[in-house]
């Protein structure tokens, strides 16, 4: 379908429909972004006031938690009121999650889960305004490439649910949004030679992935000889996992546009992202990050603290300083581009090992993690895979939940990634990587898979 009709009328009706104000705050993030800093801090001080305001009438947990702290959302400095509240973290929200909704927002709770990608999956809920302010975020930062709604775009990404989406309405999707969906889960030379034809034919505006298959998908490509004819690529968005130096040399070799890097989850929503002077925005229309130390302390310029997120409009499930579990670096000084939006640095999020599935194709981690995350009875996870293939899980059990099926586990595994040997062993904790997080995917099968690969 011509861009302009989907950019004006498809995609507008479509969030009319869905009875979300996307566009309207499109128009006001983008207008925002040129504001100075002082600017910008005091729109968010207006949204941070709403925002506890809304925690203390609608969410019996934050409503208690102000009264034993002595504060009050109508009267008190939104910041310092802000600095005063701990932090809270995924254990938070489990506990107390029928607590900090808000059953009465606007078009009701929405919920939602996150993949895991720590090895602690994460059921919570969203509201129409948030996710309508996380996607005017995506449509403000791919116009700084040239990328307006409606332009083709391929999706290289690996939910199961938007895969089998694609299967039943693929023609009316690709027709209607001008997008392609590829599964990003098993990427072998069968599919990535159709995933180069298909891509060659869509000729989209821009691509959108994670680094790790996109860069399988390129190196494929460039192994076998076949050309990417960059007609109207303009530019190739990252996300979902750190991006190395080497995935975007690659990258940027093959697809000859800029590689733009993007940070956010699905719990945390949209958070910063890359500029075309190569700088990590933060959204500051939409969210406040703060970078603590261990003891929760403010880090100083060039030191790297963990992500502490509120996001400014989620009104479902209140997030006031959530503990992301990921690290960057504070910067203070302003872009070159003009934008007043804050800026940090090196991020160090969410990364894990491919899977070799029993025919011998590279499997996203998330093929495995999306088995796990939707198990209400599994606190945390990690998934190993031995040089053999054959795969370990271990699984903290959830409390006050079900046994932990572990038949169930094996079945969908194997469902996945073939006939392999999979055991499930319960446990009481996992160790930490060195880097002081969870690594979900550890399998030494692809640390020994041949990058070109064959089935």
């Amino acid at each position: 379908m011509h861009p302009g009709i989907v950019r004006h009328v498809v995609s507008p009706l479509l969030e009319r429909l869905l009875r979300r104000r996307t566009f309207a705050y499109a128009r006001e993030c983008v207008a925002a972004q040129w504001q100075s800093p002082d600017a910008l801090l005091a729109m968010q001080l207006k949204k941070l006031r709403c925002l506890l305001h809304v925690a203390q009438t609608h969410c019996p947990w934050y409503r208690n938690l102000f009264t034993e702290l002595g504060l009050d959302a109508a009267s008190d400095d939104p910041l310092a009121m802000l600095s005063a509240l701990p932090c809270i973290d995924k254990d938070t929200i489990r506990t107390h999650q029928s607590d900090m909704i808000n059953a009465s927002v606007e078009g009701g709770p929405i919920p939602f889960n996150t993949g895991g990608s720590t090895g602690e999956p994460l059921s919570f809920a969203v509201d129409r305004r948030r996710i309508g302010y996380d996607k005017a975020a995506r449509i403000m930062t791919h116009a700084w490439f040239g990328v307006q709604p409606g332009d083709r775009e391929v999706y290289l990404w690996g939910s199961p649910l938007e895969i089998r989406g694609q299967d039943r309405f693929k023609r009316l999707r690709d027709r209607m949004t001008n997008e392609l969906l590829l599964a990003a889960f098993r990427l072998n030379p069968e599919t990535m030679t159709q995933y180069h034809q298909q891509i060659t034919r869509f000729d989209p505006v821009s691509i959108f992935g994670y680094p790790s298959s996109l860069t399988r998908f390129a190196e494929f490509c460039i192994a076998t000889g076949k050309r990417h004819i960059a007609r109207s690529l303009k530019a190739v968005f990252v996300t979902g996992e750190v991006i190395d130096d080497r995935q975007r040399r690659i990258l940027g070799e093959y697809f000859n546009v800029p590689i733009v890097n993007g940070y956010g989850s699905r719990d945390g929503g949209f958070i910063a992202h890359e500029c075309p002077a190569g700088s990590m925005h933060v959204m500051n229309q939409n969210v406040i990050v703060e970078l603590l130390d261990k003891s929760g302390y403010p880090i100083a310029d060039g030191e790297s603290g963990e992500v502490v997120l509120t996001h400014l409009d989620a009104y479902a499930l209140p997030l006031i300083r959530y503990r992301t579990g990921d690290m960057a670096e504070k910067r203070s000084d302003q872009c070159a581009c003009g934008r007043g939006l804050s800026l940090i640095g090196a991020i160090d999020g969410r990364r894990g090992d491919h899977l070799v599935g029993a025919d011998g194709t590279l499997t996203h981690p998330l093929a495995a993690i999306y088995v796990l995350r939707e198990l209400n009875s599994v606190r945390q996870f990690q998934i190993q895979q031995q040089r053999d293939r054959s795969i370990n899980v271990q699984v903290v059990e959830a409390e006050s939940a079900n046994p932990v099926n572990c038949e169930q586990i094996v079945s969908e595994l194997r469902q996945r990634l073939g006939p392999l040997p999979v055991s499930v062993q319960k446990v009481g904790a996992i160790a930490l990587a060195g880097s002081g997080k969870y690594r979900h995917v550890v399998s030494e099968a692809a640390s020994s898979f041949d990058r070109v690969g064959s089935v």
